[in-house]
């Protein structure tokens, strides 16, 4: 009887692993980016076209830089030519909710497809331990900054001098609309905060030090522009070249600090998208976006919700469909030690 009660658990237990396998690898199966490199030293050869995993870009920016790296891996893609001579800092900038910028809009670079494997990347988190661990108070700069956050900017200053948070003003533009769509502003005003950084790189604030270096910028605003105007809609596509160039620009800013010692890489992904819909918002309330009150974790909050309660419905209908098939009369303790005790009593 036990036997048959430990069974009927145990088949419940593996069903509903069974879904919950069945959910992760949807998950898995629709999350979908691009890694792309703009720049890199000779000392570093990247080759192939696999697709590389988004837990592993701290193993080949650990691996780039020189530092021990603690997952191996079957990806390919990156060689190291000259390992005496690895670059000095590694940029990687972060646009949020597309697939990919795009082969068209100029910005020459080698691309992989990337695998979103993770709800939360902890790429800036680990690169900052490991380089700290081997470069105690060296002077290394490690920047993490989300470009759409005004506190963030005034982070940067310790790095790049004061970066005041930019008016966006009016463009030479065709189908984006400044006046009109909040979405258009949002994306204008990251837009001109990178276009600020480009210009403080250029000015020299920056230099070649025998010193690693990580950079980590979060673009989020062209995922909610995407979703509104549509993936496929003129105003994504001028937002996608626009920001192009920009990349562009800021990847030769770098290379040319460092005097080309600089690996410069570009990750999009599509994998959270929360998006607010904004209908032709007046311009008076666009005056105040720099105090929005969104929180910076309401993405990893809502999809963490949303998928521990996928898991639990279907682990919940697992062991459900398990106890149907149960036999009180054999499977069920409690039905055994009841009626024991009702025997006694008589």
């Amino acid at each position: 009887m036990t036997v048959s009660y430990s069974v009927s658990f145990t088949m419940g237990v593996k069903m509903a692993l069974f879904w919950i396998t069945i959910v992760i690898s949807i998950i898995g199966s629709h999350a979908a980016g691009e890694l792309s490199i703009l720049h890199s030293p000779q000392s570093l050869k990247f080759s192939g076209s696999s697709e590389v995993p988004e837990s592993l870009l701290k193993e080949v920016f650990s691996a780039s830089l020189g530092l021990s790296v603690e997952e191996n891996s079957d990806w390919n893609g990156l060689s190291l030519v000259d390992p005496f001579n690895t670059p000095e800092a590694v940029v990687e900038v972060h646009v949020d909710g597309i697939t990919s910028l795009g082969e068209n809009n100029g910005m020459k670079a080698k691309n992989y497809p990337l695998v979103v494997d993770e709800y939360v990347p902890d790429t800036y988190e680990a690169l900052e331990h490991r380089i700290n661990q081997r470069f105690n108070n060296r002077g290394n700069k490690l920047v993490n900054a989300k470009l759409s956050d005004p506190e963030d900017l005034i982070s940067l200053s310790s790095v790049f001098g004061e970066i005041v948070p930019p008016k966006v003003s009016k463009q030479s533009l065709q189908h984006l609309k400044l006046d009109s769509y909040e979405e258009d502003y949002l994306f204008l005003y990251e837009l001109e905060v990178l276009k600020s950084i480009t210009a403080k790189v250029k000015s020299g604030v920056l230099n070649a030090d025998n010193v690693i270096d990580f950079y980590y910028f979060k673009f989020t605003s062209l995922h909610a522009l995407s979703d509104y105007h549509g993936p496929n809609s003129l105003q994504t596509k001028e937002a996608k070249k626009l920001l192009s160039e920009a990349l562009r620009d800021l990847s030769k800013a770098f290379s040319k600090a460092y005097d080309g010692s600089v690996l410069f890489t570009v990750v999009t992904t599509d994998f959270v998208h929360t998006r607010r819909t904004v209908r032709a918002a007046p311009r008076d309330v666009m005056e105040d976006i720099q105090n929005d009150n969104y929180s910076a974790d309401y993405s990893a909050i809502f999809n963490i919700i949303l998928w521990f309660g996928v898991i639990f419905t279907f682990a919940l209908v697992a062991i459900v469909y398990a106890i149907m098939d149960m036999d009180p009369g054999r499977d069920s303790i409690i039905y055994r030690m009841t009626n024991t005790r009702m025997k006694k009593d008589n």
